[in-house]
């Protein structure tokens, strides 16, 4: 069975590989939980098939870098206070 694998790393970004594992949901996760604490990630999702997965940062730039936006613009709203 082929799955799409999330996981995050210790500094919160995001990744997905693509897993092949048993049929059983249960061992799946088991399994995709060890491969990634393996590389320090933590699994986060487990999705049946092989799928793109589009993270934020595939789409917005680094704008925090852009002298002319503002504060409002800038903010990142995954930050934590």
């Amino acid at each position: 069975m082929i799955y799409t694998a999330i996981f995050q790393n210790p500094q919160g970004k995001l990744t997905r590989s693509r897993y092949t594992g048993v049929m059983s949901r249960s061992e799946a996760w088991l399994t995709a939980t060890k491969m990634g604490a393996s590389n320090g990630e933590c699994l986060i999702a487990l999705v049946s098939g092989d799928h793109p997965v589009y993270f934020y940062e595939n789409f917005v730039e680094d704008s925090r870098t852009d002298p002319a936006m503002t504060a409002m613009q800038a903010h990142d709203v995954y930050e934590m206070p």
